[in-house]
């Protein structure tokens, strides 16, 4: 999969046009970089696909988005999934890109980057070690961050169409490694967790959707079932963002704190910084 941004372009563009016949960039958002060839206004990529100079134009007018090559022709990462009545795009960043859904980003990127947002996550839980549970999976960083010190991470995503989108997102390949720590479920993590052994986790990231779209992924049945499959003293992190603001009478962070410590958790605490919950399991 050849996957270009505004960046990458414009190095490929400005070789080209300094008369260089080859050109070292990364076609897949930098994760890594290849030998480009440059001939007769054409550029020739590592799998046999090739485009004109001058589409590059439309990358480097783009800078948010995302780009794919696919039969020699370039296409916006972005698709309508009738079946979801939604948009799918993945945006560009400049690092680990995030997904938006209809106009509606899934990662924090004012101030901080889709790396950083889910460093941050896993950070108010180490160490991280065992078995670890994702609820809610999306391009799946916190669970691909997770795996690389716990023996192994369960994630859950109910969109099939968010889970296409990490066969295409580079940053997303660990999910999908043969033999690897994570495994991903393509099922509603509210459903699915009610057959889910006792004390099973050692720690959790819970990262859903906006209160208004997913409530039931805030509900006092569905904290019971974390606090179920916790092991005791296994950790829990809870993204709740920042909605409303406390002048408007509304503090969902506070909120899920007092929540949570009064169905058991315990250390129950605000993480400012990942706009969160933290919490353990006596």
């Amino acid at each position: 999969m050849i996957l270009l941004t505004a960046p990458h372009a414009r190095a490929i563009r400005e070789a080209a046009d300094a008369g260089e016949t080859a050109v070292v960039a990364s076609v897949d958002l930098g994760r890594s970089r290849d030998d480009l060839a440059l001939e007769d206004g054409t550029v020739w990529f590592p799998d046999g696909q090739s485009l004109r100079l001058d589409a590059l134009e439309r990358v480097t007018a783009d800078p948010d988005a995302v780009f794919m090559v696919m039969d020699d022709e370039l296409a916006k990462v972005t698709w309508f999934a009738p079946e979801t009545n939604k948009v799918y795009t993945l945006r560009a960043t400049g690092g680990w890109p995030a997904l938006e859904i209809s106009g509606i980003l899934m990662h924090r990127i004012k101030d901080t980057d889709p790396k950083a947002d889910a460093e941050s996550k896993i950070a108010t839980i180490a160490p991280v070690r065992g078995h670890g549970l994702e609820t809610c999976c999306g391009l799946g960083y916190s669970a691909i961050l997770g795996a690389r010190t716990a023996d192994r991470v369960t994630a859950f995503e109910i969109d099939p169409e968010v889970l296409r989108m990490t066969r295409l997102n580079p940053y997303s390949r660990p999910l999908w490694e043969e033999g690897g720590k994570i495994e991903v479920r393509n099922e509603d993590v509210v459903e699915a967790i009610v057959g889910l052994p006792d004390a099973r986790f050692d720690y959790i990231v819970h990262d859903p959707p906006t209160l208004a779209v997913a409530g039931d992924l805030y509900g006092d049945e569905f904290y019971r079932q974390l606090l179920r499959v916790l092991r005791p003293g296994g950790r829990l992190f809870h993204y709740t963002g920042d909605p409303g603001s406390r002048s408007r009478g509304q503090n969902l962070p506070g909120s899920v704190k007092q929540r949570l410590a009064a169905l058991g958790f315990t250390a129950a605490r605000l993480e400012p910084g990942a706009l969160g919950v933290s919490a353990r399991k006596p």
